[in-house]
Formats: C-alpha cells, structure tokens, sequence
C-alpha cells in the first residue's frame, strides 16, 4: 500500500466521501476514486461499503483509521518543527520537565537562556519522570529534566544540580533576609503530613530518610495522612492548615509565598538530571540551555527564608 493510498484512505475517512477527499487533496474525483480502489486492492479488504451512494466505513476501515491518524498526526508535527526551523534559525528545543521543576525552576532557567539565545524557539512539556523517559526514547522531546531514577541503557543521564527538601506549612513567611530553625525530621507528626505517593524518586528519598531517622531496627515507613501525586497540590492542601508538607524547595519557591517554609535536618536531597537518548547529539543550543538549568541550580532559591 503506498503513502499516496494511505492519504487518499485517511481523506475519506475524514471528509465521509471520495469527493471530499478529492477537494480536500486537490485531485479530480475520478483519480480519488481509483486511488481508494487501489488501497482496498492492495490490502485485500474492503474498506467501504456502497449503499444508496454513499461510502459507510467497514468495521476494518475503523482499525485502520486509528493508526493512519496517529501516523499524519506525526507528519502534522514534522510541519510544525520544520516551519519552527523556518522562523528561527538558531534552532528549535524540545524541553520535558517535571510540574515541579517547570513551576519553580523552568522559568528562571529559561529567562537565563533566552538572554544568550534569543534566535531559539523552546516547547516545554511536563510529565512524570516514567513518561519523560518514554518521550525521550521516542524522540518526542530532545531532553528531559527530571529527579534521578532509574532509566533504560538506552538512555543518557547527566547529573546538573541537586534539589532539597524543605517543610511547609500554614503560617507566616519569615521576613525578608530572615533564616528560619531547621525542621528536625525525627520529630515530625506524621499524622499530619500531606505525602506524595506513587513511585516518584524524591518523595521515596524523604521516606527513606525518614525512616533512617528512627533507632529502631524494624522502622515502618511513614504513612502519610493525606496524599496527593503532586507537589503544587500538596503545598495548596498545606495552605489550608491540613498538615504539612515536604516538598522540593523549587516548588517552595514558587508556591509557598503564603506559607512557612524551613529547611530540613538531616538534609534530604535528590540529583536532577537530563536525559536524552543515548546516540542523539547535543545542538550547541541545547549545550547552553542545560549550563542556564545548572546555574540556576547553583543559585539560592527564591523563597530567602531557606538558607544554604
């Protein structure tokens, strides 16, 4: 079946006859016409059922519907990128993130970047880190900034900074300039804090590090009295007084201006590093967006009630 076929197929499918799929491909109608015949020819299916002049998909033309529309979809976005190219020369990224560090990090990063390179357009898209891999595999996204996880041989990971965790919790901000008491892990009520489930890397560093903090040999876990899958959902549960939370201090910094955030002993604190696929090179561009990512990571964060 050649890709003139599959166009011509996709078309009818889309318009519901071979005269809109004609107009829409600026053919005649009779070129249309054999070309579907052509595809129904080489797949050996029938594709459309005639009845009373008009064209009803067959339960197969349905199946095949769904792949070519994931498949022009694809060239839908060759188009955007090539026409991305077109108007800026410098190049075009393709960044992932997580939401956390697309709230509190991405920003700042990406202002930095855009000093040095002000010709190169910048797609961000967000993900957990399981589907940011995914996307990097399929070279959906050029690169992926994520928390350390375990990822495929098949991928590159760069360490470039490190995030710490911080508490927070309703209450007010300390004044500007002012550096608040760590937070002791230890003592922490756990029947108060707002956890962050699922598998994500620096919520299970917090829990370990918990844990560690307990004499005993045969610690549980802490089991948190509410959860959520999100940073920037647990700092707005922490806001209303239903607990506290520990969070990344990036997403502190950029949610918890009407909270009370303090730094934790003993320090908990998880890698952030870029992945990509293992053959892919790195665009000058791109070299340069991870050196702003790095220094903003080196820099202190916003909220200045955390010290270092």
């Amino acid at each position: 079946m050649r890709l003139r076929n599959i166009e011509i197929f996709h078309a009818v499918m889309r318009t519901g006859s071979v005269s809109g799929a004609a107009e829409w491909l600026h053919l005649s109608q009779s070129a249309a016409s054999k070309a579907l015949a052509q595809a129904e020819h080489a797949l050996g299916l029938t594709l459309f059922e005639r009845v009373r002049g008009r064209l009803i998909a067959t339960r197969e033309a349905e199946q095949l519907f769904g792949q070519t529309s994931l498949l022009f979809a694809q060239a839908d976005t060759v188009q955007r990128m090539a026409r991305n190219l077109r108007r800026t020369p410098g190049g075009h990224l393709r960044i992932g993130c997580l939401p956390s560090l697309g709230i509190g990090l991405m920003p700042g990063a990406i202002a930095d970047f855009r000093q040095r390179c002000p010709g190169v357009s910048v797609d961000i898209t967000t993900g957990n880190g399981v589907e940011l891999a995914e996307q990097c595999l399929s070279l959906d996204i050029d690169i992926a900034l994520v928390f350390e996880q375990p990822v495929s041989s098949r991928l590159r990971s760069t360490t470039i900074g490190a995030a710490r965790a911080v508490h927070l919790e309703a209450g007010a901000p300390a004044a500007q300039g002012e550096a608040e008491a760590a937070v002791v892990l230890a003592t922490l009520d756990r029947a108060r804090w707002i956890g962050i489930g699922g598998s994500d890397p620096f919520a299970q560093r917090i829990r370990e590090a918990w844990v560690a903090t307990d004499a005993t040999d045969d610690a549980p876990e802490p089991i948190a009295a509410l959860e959520t899958r999100t940073y920037a959902v647990a700092c707005a549960l922490a806001a209303q007084g239903l607990g506290f939370a520990l969070v990344d201090e990036f997403t502190a910094a950029a949610m918890g201006s009407a909270l009370r955030i303090r730094p934790v002993t003993p320090e908990v604190s998880v890698a952030v590093v870029a992945l990509q696929e293992a053959t892919a090179q790195r665009s000058e561009a791109l070299v340069l967006f991870l050196e702003a990512v790095g220094g903003r990571l080196r820099q202190e964060p916003a909220a200045a009630a955390i010290p270092k």
